[in-house]
């Protein structure tokens, strides 16, 4: 599973909040698009506040933060920490 530390579920909290989502709100975890870097491997996630997961997503709680995995996620996030890295133009959220 999946494991947000508590500075990432934090700004995710704080981005919902920013949105005016609803308080049960969640985040969902999707493919995202790898810009093509030769020398670099790794997964790319898009981030999105919803009200429900879809279908297929896996759905778990952590941090007070409902956070919903889309199925072809499941697998390859499996043992990855979604953490937050301060960079020069602010918060980077992270997979490491």
């Amino acid at each position: 599973m999946l494991t947000l530390t508590k500075k990432a579920a934090a700004l995710l909290k704080a981005a919902k909040a920013a949105e005016g989502a609803a308080d049960d709100a969640g985040i969902r975890i999707r493919k995202g698009e790898m810009p093509e870097m030769p020398h670099e491997s790794g997964i790319a996630v898009g981030l999105a506040i919803t009200d429900d997961p879809e279908p297929d997503d896996e759905e778990f709680e952590q941090e007070g933060l409902r956070i919903f995995v889309e199925d072809a996620l499941i697998e390859p996030l499996d043992g990855r920490i979604l953490d937050v890295l301060d960079a020069d133009d602010g918060p980077e959220l992270v997979l490491r």
